[in-house]
């Protein structure tokens, strides 16, 4: 008996040091300029406001924190923001021209109201954690809130009661270079931010992977969490979705503009051959297709051709790109001219940021040379490493056609 009392010991002890929380807050309330620092009983807190209707969240369980960086992030400086705050026996309460935020003491925790007293959005007790190198808070999911969001998606719209993991890839098990998709976890372009219907937005600045339970495991609570770096996130207050995008894209940059045709029927082609047929394609394939369309009053702007257009390389294989034309395509320069002389805007080809050789071309060779790959697992990559700004235009010069 006295062995499994202790082995139960053992293992509720292992499981609450397993994830620790922020703690209660202790002292040192600290104002300077637009942040608000808290000391906790396992770390500290701070609140920075960028405008009345968005501030940024950061946790650290060792009174240091990560220095800003300019990938995910392009504006740290704001114009000074009027944040009152007022303390009382059990709680904080800091006032904006926007917001009321509510700081619990014990346990510290953090709910945010407009300044008609409406609920946007609230912590759960003991929602702060840290459990080894990951991070995470946990929220109250209202009744009738929905989100949206999270980048490139393949499956769902509205990720209430869903779960999210955000990690470039195309699914569990399935290596990120070559693999069938898995479409419910599909992802090539993820984004750590989405917009509540409740009137507010948050955006998770951590660049590790991510997960997010948006009330599938319990239906009254959501939560994320990152793998590893810093509890560090902005909370943005609308009410309307373009509202909270545009203070959104003030803090990651704003996207130009797209040309009108941009916005107009886009249409794709394996030009006559799909996968495992690719000796059925043909650049005239191509050319009579978009004379279809126009004969058949199909008002198509732009023409996408999917992988088969090119040769498929030594190494990579499907997953790859090699840049050379497959031998159907005799006259590629004739073929875009015969479809732009038709109206069209764009043709475009499908391409993977992965070189291959090929029969005459061996770009991979040379960018591998030039030390203009992403290494990986001891090896020198196959991947173009865009952080690399002379890599990014070399391809530019030699990955686009």
């Amino acid at each position: 008996m006295l062995k499994k009392y202790l082995a139960f010991t053992f293992l509720l002890i292992s499981f609450t040091a397993s994830a620790q929380t922020i703690g209660n807050y202790k002292s040192g309330f600290k104002k300077d300029g637009n942040a608000i620092s808290f000391l906790t009983t396992n770390g500290e807190m701070k609140l920075d406001f960028c405008t009345p209707e968005m501030f940024r969240i950061r946790s650290s369980w060792n009174g240091k924190y990560e220095a800003n960086e300019n990938l995910m992030v392009i504006k740290y400086s704001w114009p000074n923001v009027t944040a009152k705050v007022e303390e009382k026996k059990d709680q904080f309460i800091i006032s904006t021209a926007k917001l009321l935020i509510k700081i619990y003491k014990t346990p510290f925790k953090i709910d945010v109201f407009d300044l008609e007293g409406k609920l946007l959005s609230a912590e759960n007790n003991g929602s702060i954690t840290k459990s080894a190198s990951k991070v995470g808070v946990t929220k109250k999911l209202q009744s009738d809130e929905h989100f949206f969001g999270f980048g490139e998606r393949m499956d769902f719209m509205d990720r209430r009661f869903k779960k999210v993991t955000l990690n470039v890839g195309r699914g569990k098990g399935l290596p990120h270079a070559i693999g069938a998709y898995n479409i419910l976890e599909a992802n090539y372009c993820p984004v750590p931010f989405f917009m509540s219907t409740k009137g507010y937005g948050i955006f998770f600045h951590n660049s590790f992977a991510t997960e997010w339970d948006m009330g599938a495991s319990n239906k009254d609570q959501y939560s994320f969490k990152a793998a590893d770096g810093e509890l560090d996130y902005y909370f943005i207050y609308g009410p309307t979705f373009p509202e909270i995008l545009n203070s959104y894209t003030s803090i990651t940059g704003k996207s130009p503009m797209l040309p009108q045709f941009a916005l107009g029927l886009h249409a794709g082609t394996y030009s006559g051959g799909t996968w495992g047929h690719e000796d059925k394609t043909s650049d005239q394939y191509v050319v009579e297709l978009a004379r279809k369309y126009r004969a058949l009053g199909i008002p198509v702007d732009l023409l996408w051709l999917d992988s088969t257009w090119r040769l498929f390389g030594e190494k990579g294989g499907k997953g790859a790109t090699s840049f050379e034309w497959r031998e159907t395509f005799k006259n590629p320069k004739g073929m875009f001219d015969s479809i732009y002389a038709m109206n069209y805007k764009m043709v475009g080809l499908h391409l993977r940021p992965r070189f291959d050789n090929a029969k005459k071309l061996n770009l991979l060779d040379q960018a591998q040379a030039k030390g203009f790959t992403y290494p990986e697992n001891g090896k020198p990559g196959e991947f173009v490493n865009f952080f690399d700004e002379k890599a990014t235009q070399w391809w530019w010069d030699n990955g686009v056609m």
